[in-house]
């Protein structure tokens, strides 16, 4: 299946993004957010993916940005042999000044305490415990912090395939209020245009299309339109070009259950290609499950190689 795993212990649940922003400014309390990607703004408020609302608070608003850069603004203090120090970039994606520039996917949730007089060291102590348990560590915090007024400003890192900065924040905030912005690292998205398709097709015969899912969902998200959009661009320049869409999973999971969310999830890409003018007849949506792996299934990485749709031409 696809889709980023949870920890028992976490305060995360899932979340997804909307949007069709291509460049804009996002600021919050602490954090300026130079969006590259789609920026969606959640009705009703909706917790960083993995994240739930701590016991007390409400949200007063999130945002979702799929790719963008993230600054703190501030001078922050690295932890450095048992030592606290104006972080560089040799200590992590910092500037020569100590300013944390992080990149990737963005989440941003502020929260309000339901009843005045809430302890903003309490959560945090919280919040550090529960990342503890993640396998993740403190690893910054805002030069000039103070935790006897409870207002705070600390960075974490949680490792893994893909790592994850998660900021906490209540300083410059009014009391019984907090930030948290949690930042995933991944790569630039790369959109192969209609003719690297084409080029791929004619030599190899397939194609892999760079788009992801949502975990246990088949629909086809906004940030994935433009990719498929280069699919429509090449069948409406290439009439007699018919298609298999091909589905696959990693082995995580049940084999029917697999099978189904490939199926469905070829079905969808389908279903987006004929809406936008392509005829039915041209296209074949298969789903493989787990049955036709390219890597390890018993790595991350492999498994994230395994989830993937591929084109593939037919005679």
């Amino acid at each position: 299946m696809a889709g980023s795993a949870t920890h028992k212990n976490a305060i995360w649940s899932g979340g997804k993004s909307m949007g069709n922003a291509w460049l804009r400014r996002v600021r919050g309390a602490g954090v300026l957010v130079v969006a590259i990607l789609a920026t969606a703004v959640h009705a009703g408020g909706q917790n960083p993916d993995g994240f739930n609302t701590p016991g007390g608070y409400n949200i007063v608003r999130s945002e979702t940005t799929d790719y963008g850069v993230s600054l703190a603004r501030v001078v922050f203090q690295c932890l450095e042999k048992n030592a606290w120090v104006t972080c560089t970039p040799k200590l992590g994606p910092y500037s020569d000044a100590g300013v944390p520039k992080l990149e990737g996917r963005i989440e941003q949730v502020s929260y309000k305490a339901e009843k005045a007089g809430s302890s903003g060291i309490l959560l945090f102590r919280n919040y550090e415990r529960v990342i503890s348990e993640m396998g993740g560590q403190l690893v910054a915090r805002m030069f000039g912090h103070n935790e006897r007024s409870g207002k705070l400003r600390f960075l974490f890192l949680i490792p893994g395939a893909q790592k994850k900065w998660v900021l906490f924040e209540t300083w410059g905030l009014s009391d019984g209020e907090m930030n948290l912005t949690v930042i995933t690292s991944a790569d630039v998205p790369n959109v192969l245009t209609a003719g690297e398709l084409k080029s791929q097709l004619d030599t190899a015969g397939f194609a892999t299309l760079n788009i992801n899912f949502d975990t246990n969902k088949t629909l086809v998200r906004d940030e994935d339109k433009p990719a498929l959009d280069q699919v429509r661009d090449l069948l409406v320049s290439s009439p007699s070009l018919r298609l298999s869409v091909d589905g696959h999973t990693d082995n995580v999971g049940g084999t029917a259950a697999n099978k189904q969310l490939s199926q469905g999830r070829a079905n969808a890409i389908v279903e987006y290609l004929k809406r936008s003018g392509i005829e039915a007849s041209r296209l074949k949506p298969q789903g493989f499950g787990a049955e036709a792996p390219i890597a390890d299934n018993r790595t991350e990485e492999g498994r994230g190689k395994n989830r993937r749709v591929e084109l593939v031409k037919l005679p």
